[in-house]
């Protein structure tokens, strides 16, 4: 402590960000304050009335470093960096952020295309969304296509190219700008309808297409009007399903935020144009110690931080702590002004309860699963502790399988499941090295030995540095006594357990040296067990795949001189396959980057 007491008298009394370190030095906690020196010391006062968690976390500091700003503003931009950059344990983080999934238009190309992405760039493209399901951003691209026919390919396309179109222009999903059938000035028109609809503006596209179908039907251009007549027919069909929430046309954004005694869950329905786009769900768990103000600055600064479209107006069920920083923050990023606003009379307040009454909705579903979930999950790491006589409930599973073909690409994986649940970011991949004929149980031992021989040396990789409480195998007593012989060698005392399958290759029993007991007769230790063993065999067999393919992946034109890795690469990028570029011209194949004349007729004749 004296260590902590001499960096408490050292730190500066001004705005800025503190990260709490321990004793491995990684980053466990970030924050923010006003006056650095007075939030840091808070931390060490009166540790009896801290919550548990704080409590926890104040154990494990071991250092604390800070970096000063010159705002508040500052500090809030750099501790929402960090927080992004580290994933701090003792952070609350939205679940799932940055998995969601977007509409993005490429308006910075000249002729742009349409994709989903789960990632959002400052790169000039147009973001939409984001989609709670997968599904429904791949449904209104199909839509959308449908009326705008926009390309999805990655081809690099110039002006007035005559490459071969696909499939999609001939079944009028995309108007094929790389056959030259249509030229980047009409493509672009194109374009700008797909972003207003997608902006929920569909009745200035709706009027614009009215007066282009009245001009085309006064000039005889009847297969044109007819063209543009679907077009409102399709956008028509759209719009009426759409919930009108305002006649004033407005864009905002409606948060509404639901908690119990543990758990909170922020709901924001989106609404363009007046029209109610879509909605977005976040869970924050473990934030019993936050109030509520604290909930809805951490929810707005991770939420809008990460790129996602600001409306001009963002209604709130709760007011967030530094309201006036967080709206110049927001400015900051929109460019323009952004209003925080709680509403308490009126058309706003009627929108907020809708968006309240879905929150709650939500919320009681998420909470039923969960805690459904959780009862079973507890009942079956109790069962576990009972079966194999361990001294405590195992809060951290590890799971290893080999997998192989023959001697070839020989790999295994590593699975964690940390109370029960799958934690995928401490999953770990391993490339057998020293074991040159198949042998699963020299497999197993070169694989644990590594893993463990990293949590003696005090890794600062996560999942390395932590102890395992049980470690599963997928295999039977053989591949335990293997393990055996490394956890003596290296003077350690861990449980090991084999999982083996019965004849149709379904889990039936968990076998040591101690026991061999059937769990199929305890339902919900069954589960757990059988979800362990299916998700380690998924993980490695899908790296040994990957493995395989890699090691196929050869080319005809890895055999031609002067084509290297990006060449290769831009040339299969461009084409799609080596027989495209066969039947591609000389003067198609000289549009790459990188290949000359010279070498479009060296790669047509080794083709050939």
């Amino acid at each position: 402590m004296d260590k902590i007491k001499e960096i408490l008298e050292n730190i500066p009394d001004l705005p800025g960000v503190y990260l709490m370190k321990d004793k491995s030095g990684r980053i466990i906690y970030v924050g923010k304050a006003k006056v650095l020196k007075n939030r840091v010391r808070q931390y060490f006062q009166n540790p009896e009335e801290k919550d548990p968690k704080t409590r926890t976390l104040v154990s494990k500091i071991n250092h604390i470093e800070t970096i000063v700003t010159k705002t508040e503003s500052e500090a809030l931009i750099l501790e929402n960096t960090l927080i992004k950059l580290h994933k701090p344990r003792y952070n609350i983080l939205l679940k799932d952020d940055k998995t969601y999934p977007y509409i993005r238009i490429t308006t910075q190309d000249l002729f742009p295309k349409i994709e989903l992405t789960r990632t959002v760039k400052r790169d000039g493209s147009k973001y939409f969304g984001s989609y709670t399901k997968v599904s429904d951003a791949k449904k209104s691209i199909e839509v959308l296509r449908k009326i705008f026919p926009l390309r999805t390919c990655n081809r690099q396309i110039a002006e007035g190219d005559s490459q071969r179109p696909c499939l999609f222009y001939h079944i009028k999903l995309c108007s094929a700008p790389c056959a030259g059938a249509i030229n980047s000035k009409d493509y672009n028109e194109i374009v700008k309808e797909a972003c207003r609809f997608l902006e929920g503006k569909q009745d200035e596209v709706l009027n614009e297409l009215q007066n282009r179908m009245q001009e085309y039907a006064e000039k005889m251009e009847f297969e044109k009007a007819a063209s543009v007549r679907d077009k409102i027919k399709s956008i028509t069909k759209i719009t009426e399903k759409q919930l009108v929430l305002s006649t004033k046309f407005e864009d905002r954004d409606l948060c509404a935020l639901i908690r119990d005694e543990i758990n909170s869950l922020v709901i924001v329905l989106f609404v363009r144009n007046g029209k109610l786009m879509g909605k977005n769900v976040n869970f924050m768990e473990k934030t019993y110690n936050m109030s509520d103000e604290e909930i809805m600055e951490t929810f707005l600064v991770q939420f809008y931080g990460n790129g996602r479209e600001i409306p001009p107006e963002i209604l709130l069920t709760h007011r967030p702590a530094d309201a006036e920083i967080l709206e110049q923050w927001m400015k900051g990023l929109r460019g323009k002004s952004v209003k925080l606003h709680l509403p308490v009379r009126g058309d706003k307040k009627n929108q907020i309860d809708l968006a309240v009454k879905n929150a709650e909705e939500e919320f009681l579903k998420y909470k039923l699963h969960y805690s459904t979930k959780r009862e079973n999950v507890e009942k079956a790491l109790s069962e576990l502790k009972k079966i194999l006589e361990l001294p405590d409930i195992p809060h951290r599973i590890e799971a290893y399988d080999i997998s192989n073909t023959g001697k070839q690409g020989m790999v295994a994986g590593m699975v964690v499941f940390v109370d029960g649940i799958k934690k995928t970011s401490h999953y770990r991949k391993f490339t057998i090295r020293n074991v040159e004929e198949q042998n699963d149980y020299a497999c197993m031992q070169e694989v644990l030995y590594r893993r463990l021989k990293r949590l003696k040396e005090s890794t600062e990789d996560e999942s390395f540095s932590e102890c395992p409480d049980l470690i599963l195998l997928d295999g039977g007593i053989g591949h335990v006594h293997a393990v055996r012989e490394v956890l003596s060698e290296l003077e350690m005392n861990l449980p090991v357990v084999g999982m083996t399958k019965d004849d149709k290759h379904k889990t039936e029993r968990l076998v040591n040296d101690a026991f061999n007991v059937k769990i199929k007769e305890e339902p919900e230790l069954y589960s757990l067990i059988a979800t362990i063993q299916e998700e380690v065999h998924r993980f490695s067999l899908s790296f040994h795949r990957l493995k395989r393919k890699k090691a196929q992946r050869k080319s005809a034109l890895d055999e031609i001189n002067g084509i290297g890795p990006k060449k290769k690469k831009a040339l299969l990028k461009e084409f799609g396959s080596v027989k495209r570029i066969l039947e591609a011209t000389e003067e198609e194949l000289c549009r790459v980057k990188g290949i000359s004349t010279k070498l479009a007729k060296e790669i047509k004749k080794a083709l050939n």
